[in-house]
């Protein structure tokens, strides 16, 4: 019985498709930037295996599109130069896709981080402690840096509490000028504040660190703004706890509650009696006459209901009285309503209930009386209907 795993290119010879995803789904489960983009250590094995087949889904698909499953058949790829290019070329590469995608400005800032440690004077290269801490001595996360007025043999301290020397370090403000092709981003920090943190956080630490810990212990000090939208019943994993639990979010119910839906509907009841208060007032003051009710009421309707705001003249010409009449009807209106007491919030529904009631006073009582030869007013008056709305009160008439 064979033991030996299949190779690379034996099973794209067979076009084992199944195989394939397989093999490189152990190849993905074991990559140290997948292992850190999902925080191993501290997500649950089930949640793990989920993630880790979405990034074998992912990036077989991709390969697939590009058309490399078949180079690598065309060109005579061997086993070891297909895995070689797979881990150290195409995982990172969807691994940097999704940084990018995820944290944009996280991933930005580290970038410009790790220019900086190697092009700026102030820092330097320790390469014997790259060289005992790591064996990985060319992945530039393993590269140890510190500054440049350091000596050689400057020890280096454990990286645990290091961020409890960065007390004294002043968290930056974020500088929101515009950059990019597109203007769509922020600036965030510029390089020479960048690189006066980087300085500032070596002192502080008094210690050579590699660029991981360097990236760490600088974005801690930016104001990075990486939010993204969530489903509200996403669940929600906190440090230390491997499992994720279950964001329960109480929304405000922004309905009333019965007690408010009974005040509000006393209130409109009260605001609905005062109203027709007012409209007897009205009545009286010009002694019950229809006609004079009825000016009375178009005029206040126009002056203050009409949507269109008519001027003075404007009505009176509707209506067909003198302007100085306008003038009259109006003072008696302003002080009927001058003698109205409100509540903090009856004002609204008394308006609405208001306006409701005179327009409709006016549409079927606003009538002018048609009096007979003898000068005397009919018993029972004829009416001539004005069919009002609140939004052509002004053109009705």
């Amino acid at each position: 019985m064979n033991d030996q795993p299949v190779g690379w290119v034996e099973i794209l010879a067979q076009q084992d498709f199944e195989a394939l995803w397989n093999k490189l789904f152990r190849l993905v489960s074991r990559h140290s930037s997948v292992r850190n983009l999902f925080n191993s250590d501290r997500t649950a094995r089930a949640r793990l295996q989920d993630l880790n087949t979405d990034i074998t889904q992912d990036l077989f698909l991709k390969l697939h599109r590009k058309g490399r499953w078949q180079h690598y058949v065309d060109a005579d790829y061997p086993d070891e130069t297909i895995e070689h290019e797979l881990y150290h070329i195409e995982i990172p590469n969807l691994v940097s896709l999704m940084l990018r995608q995820r944290h944009p400005e996280a991933y930005r800032l580290a970038r410009r981080i790790s220019i900086l440690i190697q092009s700026q004077p102030e820092f330097r290269r320790y390469r014997s402690l790259a060289s005992a801490r790591s064996a990985g001595e060319g992945k530039l996360t393993t590269r140890v840096f510190g500054l440049k007025e350091w000596p050689d043999d400057k020890p280096a301290k454990p990286y645990q509490n290091m961020e409890g020397l960065l007390k004294d370090v002043a968290y930056r403000g974020r500088d929101r000028r515009r950059a990019g092709r597109s203007g769509g981003t922020h600036i965030i920090i510029s390089n020479p504040e960048l690189a006066e943190l980087l300085v500032e956080i070596f002192r502080a630490v008094d210690s050579p660190l590699d660029i991981r810990i360097i990236r760490s212990l600088a974005l801690s000090k930016l104001p990075v703004e990486d939010s993204r939208f969530v489903s509200i019943d996403a669940a929600l994993t906190v440090d230390g706890v491997p499992e994720p639990e279950p964001l329960n979010v109480d929304l405000p119910d922004e309905r009333p509650t019965p007690e408010q839906q009974l005040l509000e509907s006393e209130s409109n009841q009260q605001a609905e009696v005062i109203a027709q208060e007012l409209l007897a007032k009205m009545q009286a003051v010009v002694s019950y006459k229809p006609r004079r009710y009825s000016r009375l009421a178009r005029v206040a309707w126009h002056c203050y209901f009409d949507s269109s705001s008519p001027s003075q003249t404007a009505i009176a010409r509707m209506i067909g009285i003198s302007n100085s009449l306008v003038s009259h009807y109006r003072k008696l209106f302003d002080t009927i309503i001058g003698d109205v007491q409100l509540g903090a919030g009856q004002y609204i529904p008394f308006v609405h209930a208001f306006s409701l009631t005179l327009e409709m006073s006016i549409s079927t009582n606003g009538a002018e009386v048609v009096e007979d030869k003898a000068g005397r007013s009919a018993d029972k008056s004829t009416y001539r209907r004005y069919p009002l709305t609140m939004a052509a009160a002004g053109s009705a008439l």
